[in-house]
């Protein structure tokens, strides 16, 4: 809408930079006082080294959560206003941010459920939105890849299982993250910047969408930061792991998703993991470790919500800078 007037005075890079700044100042203002009709967190459980769920970050308890929807709300008006896109030409992209909506729109319904939803009903919902992303994305899309300075194909049928597997795994690790304050949003700002970065050229107007949620995360970390005054819930967490998976298919690199996603994947895929093998095998992985691993962090190493925040984005730079000069060597 306003792009047409903009680019006839300024270049797409500072419209960009506009409509980032634009979702900042919208999403900080939204936040200042959320509106009543947002739910209330209930208390968030983990696996303990037994396999009982325990419940932790009592202090979360009352809170307003679910900020996810505006945050979600505020990057898709961002986009529509400053954004040229048509269902003609950018099909593949309107579809992504669609699903990026809905699954915004599951993650809050689960949050302003008055007993939250079941394992296995989000479980079968982010299947199904992944398999139609995934399905969505081969027909739009090369299943080229590249892994270091190797270029192959990926016949479409194995691409979409393993791309399936991809954005379940993302949704799911960045949503177990999401148990500190500002230790999502902080690891997500890094991450969504490095994939703007690194693959800018690749992405096109996917690295907009990227650049556009940072700065929605930026303003969301303002009331995060402990002690936090709203948690963005699963309408944000999930929402997010979604478009993270979506920029590492589009990049054309889907492997750098594990490197960048490393942080996230340990915090709260190794979670997962000790979940599923203790509950199919009956074997109880690092058994002296709390999952999500940031708990332990908190709870056995004694170390205070803003270290562990600082540590895991140290962790993630880290991660990122590696990931850059891999690229650069093997390009």
């Amino acid at each position: 809408m306003l792009y047409g007037l903009l680019s006839k005075h300024i270049a797409d890079r500072f419209v960009v930079l506009i409509a980032a700044g634009f979702a900042f100042l919208l999403t900080y203002v939204l936040l200042v006082r959320p509106f009543g009709f947002l739910p209330r967190d209930g208390g968030k459980f983990v696996t303990d080294a037994k396999g009982n769920k325990v419940e932790v970050n009592k202090a979360s308890n009352g809170k307003v959560t679910g900020v996810g929807i505006l945050m979600i709300l505020v990057f898709l008006l961002s986009i529509l206003l400053f954004i040229p896109i048509t269902m003609a030409y950018d099909k593949c992209f309107v579809i992504m941010l669609a699903l990026t909506v809905v699954m915004m729109i599951t993650g809050y319904l689960d949050d302003a459920a008055k007993a939250p939803w079941g394992e296995l009903i989000k479980g079968i919902l982010d299947f199904i939105l992944a398999v139609i992303a995934a399905i969505t994305f081969v027909i739009y899309n090369s299943t080229d890849v590249q892994l270091f300075s190797l270029h192959f194909h990926i016949p479409k049928v194995l691409y979409v299982i393993l791309a399936v597997a991809l954005i379940w795994g993302s949704i799911n690790v960045t949503n177990c993250s999401d148990g500190i304050d500002g230790l999502c949003g902080t690891v997500s700002i890094i991450e969504l910047f490095a994939f703007a970065m690194l693959f800018g050229a690749q992405l096109g107007k996917f690295s907009v969408m990227a650049v556009i949620m940072s700065f929605v995360l930026v303003a969301y970390l303002a009331f995060n930061w402990t002690p936090s005054k709203v948690l963005m819930g699963d309408a944000g967490s999930r929402a997010i792991g979604f478009l993270i998976a979506i920029l590492a298919m589009k990049s054309g690199h889907p492997f750098a998703f594990l490197p960048l996603s490393l942080v996230f994947l340990f915090d709260g895929g190794l979670g997962l993991l000790k979940l599923a093998v203790l509950r199919v095998f009956k074997i109880n992985l690092f058994k002296n470790v709390r999952f999500p691993f940031h708990d332990h962090m908190k709870k056995n190493l004694k170390i205070n919500n803003v270290g562990i925040v600082v540590i895991f984005a140290i962790c993630e730079i880290v991660m990122v800078v590696l990931t850059g000069v891999v690229l650069h060597v093997f390009r």
